[in-house]
């Protein structure tokens, strides 16, 4: 009776523990489990929260010290940097670092739904331009100043403000310039000394988004003939123009007589803040300066082989403008070379299927039949016929 007692009360407890969990589904009522989701965002970039419902609250717990606070109620916003969409998404159109944190999403019960970790890191973008080129850097609409930090800097070294929006002066006087509404910021004409971090950071401190930028010289790989000409473009003012030139090939000196010239071995400046110098036998009235359209360049005539090298344009900085590798050939020699690269492997191949036929026509005959052959149907020497000459009396 006893067990029978205790049995009845099992049976009690689990018909109650079975109605509880069907009575939600019987009502119409969903029951979730909390779902959560990490997301990473670079700073200055877009965030956007999925909501999927008009009657949901979302709250956000900073990392940082502040309290818990309320973002969406229903479809009212509470946070004027924040947009809701018709697709029902929460938007944060410019992410910062105070931003980082927890977003819930909870029903109106109370039930915490999802929740979605924020992590905001700073990207930096590579951004390369050749020398003389254009750099733009977007500034958001919550962008307060632009820094420079340039490459090689020592680590302790301040940046250099390129322009505050609350400092009209230093935009004015400071490197590049604002365009589009004042939301791009450009720098004309950049160098090797524009490399570095350009960093846009808001009112409060905070990295918006930052850029590296490599500035290369331009390179030219370019063959010629003897006796042709090489043009140089400067992408310079002249007066600002540095040509180096450093020789591939070198002379042998061993013929040379003790009063023969002797050209350097090492780099030679053939132009110097915009004058030709003739240090230099080997160009003395072979280098001029002129104009190609809108374009400055140097003119080097009557090329030989001995002005192979390189040529580098620095300006008066010291910046790589442009660096080209000449190759100097003797005129119709590329075409003997290739001519020959031709024709012997072509000869070597119509001898090989010449062979090939021979064996598929002859297939019993061997190499030494052949040789054999060869000599046995060797023409006899030609003797010229006799011709009797009788002398008559």
């Amino acid at each position: 009776m006893k067990h029978a007692h205790l049995f009845s009360r099992k049976m009690s407890s689990s018909v109650l523990l079975a109605a509880l969990l069907t009575f939600p589904l019987a009502v119409g009522w969903v029951v979730l489990g909390e779902r959560e989701e990490a997301q990473m965002v670079c700073a200055g970039k877009e965030f956007r929260l999925p909501v999927f419902s008009t009657s949901r609250t979302v709250t956000f717990k900073p990392d940082s010290k502040g309290p818990r606070r309320v973002l969406l109620e229903n479809t009212i916003v509470m946070d004027p940097r924040f947009e809701w969409t018709r697709d029902r998404m929460l938007v944060l159109r410019e992410v910062s670092h105070d931003d980082q944190g927890l977003y819930a999403i909870k029903l109106s019960s109370g039930f915490t739904y999802e929740t979605v970790y924020l992590m905001v890191q700073e990207c930096t973008k590579s951004y390369y331009r050749n020398y003389g080129e254009n750099f733009e850097h977007n500034i958001p609409e919550n962008g307060t100043i632009l820094e420079f930090t340039l490459r090689g800097a020592p680590p302790m070294s301040m940046p250099v403000v390129l322009w505050n929006r609350t400092d009209p002066e230093t935009s004015s006087t400071g490197r590049g310039r604002l365009i589009k509404g004042g939301k791009v910021w450009v720098a004309d004409r950049v160098t090797q000394s524009d490399q570095g971090n350009f960093t846009v950071r808001d009112s409060m401190g905070n990295v918006l988004s930052r850029r590296t930028l490599t500035v290369r010289g331009h390179y030219f790989n370019i063959t010629r003939f003897t006796k042709e000409s090489l043009n140089l473009p400067l992408f310079l003012p002249v007066p600002h123009a540095n040509l180096i030139f450093t020789p591939s090939r070198h002379p042998d000196e061993s013929s040379l007589g003790p009063f023969d010239y002797k050209p350097p071995r090492g780099s030679v400046q053939l132009i110097r803040e915009g004058h030709i110098t003739d240090h230099d036998i080997r160009y003395r009235g072979l280098i001029s300066l002129g104009r190609n359209g809108t374009v400055n360049e140097v003119v080097i005539g009557r090329l030989i082989s001995r002005h192979d090298g390189l040529y580098e344009i620095k300006d008066g900085d010291g910046n790589l403008v442009s660096s080209t590798t000449l190759h100097v050939i003797e005129r119709g020699g590329r075409w003997r070379a290739l001519l020959k690269s031709i024709t012997v492997p072509s000869g070597m191949f119509v001898s090989l299927a010449g062979f090939i036929l021979f064996m598929k026509r002859y297939p019993y005959c061997s190499l030494s039949q052949i040789i054999g052959g060869l000599r046995g149907n060797r023409a006899p020497p030609a003797n010229p016929p006799r011709v009797n000459i009788q002398r008559k009396s």
